[in-house]
């Protein structure tokens, strides 16, 4: 499996300079940036990105962004060389009852009938919610499955865990529907941490979605907290290369 990093992990230093940075992603093994919704940075991080041999392999755009300007957001990934378009996340409202959760399942498999007609792929990540809230015998999650075919699926390993899911069966179960998939380890607090010092069974989770023809997988740490966000991001690459 390639392994590539989200950017969102290096917020904190991303002032150093795109070209910097993914010359120190790079230089530790990453071959791949999944990027966060900048689309004024388009040009600059296509130009950081051929430098340094890397590939995007998608981006992160909210909901609310796609809704508001779609060309925008599916020429910001084309600029990268993408075709690959991320929901991170949904707000509250959007799935606090089993109708709206519904009919924000709808609006998604709109959505992602629009990106399959252009040429692209819109997918989902998940948190914790959306294993957590249940609408009679379904998760929000089933509901998206459900409701949405066409829609892809960034699982979140880390979060899943944190939600209390066993990730072999979530994996299984969205598996010929599995974008990417997110590899994130989190301790016993659920709080992120770096890749082999948690409690998820990452060898596993790779080995799962591999079966379902995963190529990439992605480092995601929300915060660096036992290491320096680059020191952090290259302890997590070096357990992937011994298990991956």
């Amino acid at each position: 499996m390639n392994i590539g990093l989200q950017i969102y992990t290096l917020r904190t230093i991303i002032n150093e300079g795109y070209d910097e940075i993914f010359q120190k992603v790079a230089e530790i093994g990453y071959t791949g940036i999944e990027m966060t919704y900048n689309p004024g940075d388009g040009y600059k991080v296509a130009e950081a990105l051929k430098k340094h041999g890397l590939v995007c392999t998608g981006a992160h755009i909210p909901a609310d962004a796609l809704r508001s300007d779609p060309r925008q957001a599916a020429d910001f990934v084309t600029t990268l060389g993408s075709n690959r378009i991320i929901i991170p996340w949904i707000g509250g409202a959007d799935i606090e009852t089993e109708a709206a959760t519904i009919e924000t399942a709808k609006r998604f498999e709109e959505g992602a009938r629009l990106a399959v007609d252009n040429g692209y792929e819109l997918s989902f990540h998940n948190h914790t919610i959306e294993f957590e809230r249940k609408f009679g015998d379904r998760t929000v999650m089933d509901i998206f499955y459900d409701e949405a075919p066409t829609l892809k699926f960034e699982i979140d390993c880390g979060w899943a865990v944190a939600a209390g899911a066993d990730i072999v069966d979530v994996l299984n179960k969205f598996g010929s529907r599995l974008s990417v998939v997110h590899i994130k380890d989190v301790d016993e607090t659920n709080t992120p941490t770096e890749i082999g010092s948690g409690r998820v069974d990452m060898k596993v989770a790779l080995d799962t979605a591999k079966k379902y023809g995963v190529t990439w997988g992605i480092v995601e740490q929300d915060n660096c907290i036992n290491y320096p966000p680059l020191e952090s991001v290259k302890v997590s690459f070096d357990y992937i290369k011994t298990i991956n």
